[in-house]
């Protein structure tokens, strides 16, 4: 149903006013999104149909039910399907609105938990919270006092309904991320040089080396080379794209070099790899193989 009065919602100062927390609608009508840059952390609830969603390190799934932190300053690709839908709670500060619970808390528990990067279970509350939130944002219910309030609502639901370890494992992006790891995250494009990697975050090769291993536990050409074949799976089953198109997005300076490429990880040519994911090879084996090849 329609907002009753719209004229008095609309001349308040609250309605429609720019925020620094939300929520959006978000649904598969155009199927692709290309969201760029974040800048606000966010949380992606799945509520309708799935969406393959890729950052620069991270490459998943998300389906009903599920959802997935996004940290401020990610770069965000996602293919929705048809009937695909997203609600996005986004938010300048993770606030758990409680002493009993803090985001140094959590920071403590780092070291305590392994980083999982799976979505995470929605639970409890929470799904009627999501429920009715897609009611306001139908109703086209803009005030910025509402969705602040419901962001909030949500922090009290997590602290409600997870385990500090969840919420530790779940915000692990943001708990202590040194600069470094940050500004590697943010330098980094496809199949890019070791030596030009150091040279975007202003260090020389030999130190980068020795501070990417202490920081990311594996070579540079190793981390290089899975995010490369995460982003490349990931874009080639978006079939609105061609190959070139997709070897330009990915900064290959050639169709030609991005063959080679593919063909040298997969054992494939960018089209045959796309033919073999449409004939139900799955993205997960291809990149282990890919991985250990």
């Amino acid at each position: 149903m329609a907002l009753f009065n719209p004229p008095e919602h609309l001349s308040c100062h609250h309605y429609a006013a720019q925020s620094d927390s939300g929520w959006m609608l978000i649904d598969g009508s155009e199927q692709r999104l290309h969201r760029g840059e974040t800048e606000y952390h966010s949380i992606l609830f799945c509520t309708q149909g799935s969406v393959r969603l890729a950052t620069k390190d991270d490459l998943c799934e998300l389906h009903v039910g599920q959802m997935k932190f996004i940290p401020r300053g990610s770069f965000v690709h996602a293919i929705l399907s048809s009937d695909g839908e997203l609600l996005n709670a986004y938010f300048d500060v993770i606030d758990f609105i409680c002493d009993k619970i803090s985001l140094q808390q959590l920071k403590d528990l780092k070291e305590e938990v392994a980083y999982n990067p799976d979505p995470l279970e929605v639970r409890g509350a929470i799904h009627s919270l999501l429920a009715t939130l897609r009611i306001y944002l139908d109703d086209r219910a803009q005030c910025a006092y509402l969705h602040e309030l419901k962001v909030k609502e949500l922090f009290w639901n997590l602290r409600a309904y997870y385990s500090r370890e969840e919420l530790a494992a779940f915000l692990w992006p943001v708990l202590g991320v040194s600069k470094f790891h940050s500004d590697v995250i943010n330098a980094f494009t496809c199949n890019v040089k070791v030596s030009d990697l150091a040279k975007r975050v202003y260090m020389a090769t030999s130190t980068f080396y020795k501070q990417f291993r202490e920081e990311f536990g594996e070579t540079p050409e190793q981390w290089i080379r899975t995010q490369s074949n995460k982003q490349i799976l990931f874009l080639i089953q978006d079939y609105d794209l061609n190959i070139g198109e997709i070897a330009t997005s990915l900064s290959f300076g050639s169709l030609s070099s991005f063959s080679r490429y593919c063909t040298n990880n997969f054992g494939h040519s960018p089209t045959a790899l796309r033919q073999a994911l449409q004939d139900g090879a799955s993205a997960e084996v291809l990149l282990a193989s890919a991985t250990q090849a």
